[in-house]
């Protein structure tokens, strides 16, 4: 099969999307004798943030002149984002014969889509030369299928109220469940100042040692520079300062970046500012306040539950102020709306609501009913997130800004339209 055909199986192997649990993965990495007792592995977790402070590390890491594997999820446009080798994606044929081998090694045990592919990235990396793996975690991190290898040092991104059907309702019981990466005596970072009580629980259980945001390290941008500083792997204190490029990743996420290079410390490697300068240029990915500059200006952002709504508000404020903002919103139903629209509806001068073709999706017409009545009389609805991109470029001006975010099926729609 190619892939095309093979995603298309795997999509019909389980009776359901998401099932957490590390049993039956586990089976199937045993039948398949997965070793990583020659690599370095970095696990990333979190609500928010994931996707760029892994694109960050591998970049970094990279940069030291080290052999990477990322795995990282979901894709916006081709599976094989996923799964990248010193910063290329594998290609087609690789992916397709660790799927076949998988499928030989499962026999009768059922696995999920990501299941299936996490497997697929782990065979792929564990029979590559490279020295690191950097590991981004799906949902959780206790009983994630990434969770089946040990991490050498883990990273915590942030803690919010996102996928509360499967984590918990409360920040305490996400946290819980992310605490799930940490291991025995092996480091672990966390990028928000505020530590709930069930990760430094977690924290002092495993005997780790905590690197914090605001304490152990600290970034911040002022005069078109980022400073850090925070602590090497022996515990000194040390500093570095970046000149900024806009628009980059870097500008973007700063935060994420710190954290990130407070990893590279900690695997006792210590860049020079020109390598993290280089490093930071080079890191770039799809869909984080990715601009495109067309008659008017376009961003998208993978922005899908009211956390990362409100930071995107932070940037869009930052980055073009007193510009007229139109937000082109879907969503998936399982997501937080109400509250993702309400922190959105700082910055919006008009809203494009549309249903996502997605067996998870929102339709437009609930999106409408969950905004603030006084800006329904803005506010357009459209039954694909096509459509209401077409509509939405008739209407813009030259100086206007759309916004297009909550999903990244809202994000891969218009990249595959432009």
């Amino acid at each position: 099969m190619n892939l095309s055909a093979w995603l298309s199986y795997l999509e019909t192997l389980h009776p359901t999307e998401i099932e957490l649990g590390l049993g039956r993965v586990s089976q199937v990495a045993a039948e398949l004798e997965l070793d990583f007792s020659s690599k370095t592995v970095i696990s990333i977790g979190g609500t928010n943030g994931k996707g760029s402070t892994s694109c960050f590390l591998a970049n970094l890491l990279l940069a030291e002149g080290k052999s990477v594997g990322l795995y990282s999820s979901p894709h916006i446009l081709k599976y094989n984002e996923r799964v990248t080798i010193n910063g290329s994606q594998v290609e087609d044929l690789t992916l397709c014969r660790a799927f076949a081998r998988i499928e030989q090694a499962r026999k009768s045990v059922s696995l999920t889509y990501f299941e299936f592919g996490t497997l697929a990235a782990l065979l792929i990396f564990a029979e590559s030369k490279v020295d690191y793996l950097v590991l981004e975690v799906g949902l959780g991190g206790r009983l994630d299928a990434v969770n089946i290898v040990d991490a050498d040092l883990a990273v915590i991104t942030n803690i919010a109220l996102d996928h509360t059907q499967w984590l918990g309702d409360t920040r305490e019981k996400i946290a819980y469940e992310k605490a799930g990466i940490l291991r025995q005596g092996r480091p672990v970072i966390f990028g928000e100042k505020n530590l709930p009580q069930s990760l430094e629980a977690q924290i002092n259980h495993k005997e780790t040692t905590l690197y914090q945001s605001g304490k152990d390290f600290n970034a911040h941008i002022t005069d078109g520079h980022w400073y850090w500083q925070g602590l090497n792997n022996r515990k000194e204190q040390c500093s570095y300062q970046i000149k900024l490029s806009w628009p980059s990743l870097l500008s973007c996420y700063p935060a994420n970046a710190a954290m990130s290079l407070q990893a590279l410390l900690l695997l006792n490697l210590e860049p020079t500012e020109a390598l993290l300068e280089q490093a930071f240029k080079q890191a770039v990915l799809r869909g984080r306040l990715q601009i495109v500059q067309r008659a008017y200006s376009l961003v998208l952002d993978v922005a899908h539950n009211p956390h990362a709504a409100a930071y995107l508000c932070e940037n869009m404020r930052h980055y073009f102020p007193g510009r007229n903002i139109h937000i082109l919103l879907a969503m998936l139903s399982d997501k937080d709306s109400k509250k993702t629209l309400a922190a959105l509806q700082e910055i919006a001068g008009s809203w494009y609501l549309a249903s996502l073709e997605n067996s998870r999706g929102s339709k437009a017409n609930m999106l409408y009913n969950e905004l603030q009545i006084s800006a329904r009389n803005k506010a357009s609805k459209f039954d694909s997130v096509q459509e209401a991109f077409h509509e939405a470029e008739k209407n813009m001006q030259s100086d206007d800004v759309l916004l297009v975010t909550g999903s990244f099926y809202t994000v891969a729609d218009v990249l595959e339209l432009i």
